[in-house]
């Protein structure tokens, strides 16, 4: 069974902690093989960690307020990362997580995300961010190249919890003329003449996918394959940096940028996903 999901937010750097509303604004859509509407809602939650790294970038000065970063919490290579006094010049939205800290067992049941979050699947202190894979030897070639953020489990198993995204991202400003929950028309090079009345939206696209793999791994290893599960997707900034000798790379300074929970999709029986992810500048 193929289901693509198509996720939204909307790049606004505001954050009402009264209301506790998402920094971005966010909506998401999941659609099936056949095209059919599975759920849309909204929203996804830019973390602190990442608003932090979004405005470090744009003015170019480091946060007094230092977040910690997925590689020292989950203990996944935590002696490589960067001297905090550099700027994460390099760093950018390059990974993906899931977990199962995002939803009850009841439907209906999803957790809000905090905005202080700083890991995936956070719910009372207890991280539960799981892997994408779990194998006895260490991945090699294409899957070497997509499955990131090793770490040894000590016990004859690598987990992978880090994933890169399918393709790569890619920009795109499109009139507000569509017809409801549909994409608009493309805005050319001389939209600066128009006499237009529409809004115009702009935003990047990145596409996820979960593999018949992904995940199930996790729950077979632990003799829980019917309690296999997804119901959070979170997105990480890092950089990618060559290995001591130059052999292979590794990701450092990995950081949540932004959280999505959402009702147990289960896993049980194999499945492939593919999420749409839209960052909306305004």
């Amino acid at each position: 069974m193929n289901e693509v999901k198509k996720i939204n937010d909307s790049l606004v750097l505001m954050e009402d902690f009264k209301k506790e509303q998402p920094s971005f604004r966010t909506s998401i859509t999941a659609i099936d093989e056949f095209g059919d509407v599975l759920f849309s809602m909204e929203h996804n939650m830019v973390v602190l960690g990442g608003a932090i790294t979004v405005l470090e970038k744009m003015w170019n000065v480091r946060s007094q307020l230092m977040v910690d970063t997925i590689n020292n919490i989950a203990d996944i290579d935590p002696a490589v990362q960067p001297a905090t006094e550099l700027l994460p010049a390099d760093d950018y939205v390059c990974l993906w997580g899931v977990g199962i800290g995002g939803a009850g067992d009841a439907f209906g049941s999803v957790r809000d995300v905090k905005y202080y979050e700083r890991e995936i699947g956070q719910n009372m202190h207890t991280t539960q961010m799981v892997p994408f894979r779990v194998v006895t030897s260490k991945l090699t070639g294409d899957d070497a190249e997509k499955y990131w953020l090793m770490k040894d489990l000590g016990n004859g198993y690598y987990a992978y919890y880090g994933k890169t995204f399918e393709s790569e991202p890619f920009i795109r400003s499109l009139w507000r003329d569509g017809a409801e929950g549909e994409d608009g028309t493309e805005v050319t090079e001389d939209v600066y003449m128009t006499d237009r009345t529409e809004d115009i939206e702009t935003f990047v696209e990145m596409h996820l996918k979960l593999e018949k793999k992904d995940i199930r791994e996790w729950f077979e290893m632990n003799g829980e394959i019917e309690q296999a599960r997804v119901n959070t997707i979170g997105l990480f900034t890092a950089r990618k940096v060559a290995n001591t000798g130059g052999d292979g790379y590794h990701y450092e300074n990995v950081k949540l940028f932004s959280k999505f929970n959402f009702d147990s999709e289960p896993l049980q029986h194999a499945k492939t996903l593919l999420l749409i992810y839209r960052v909306y500048s305004a």
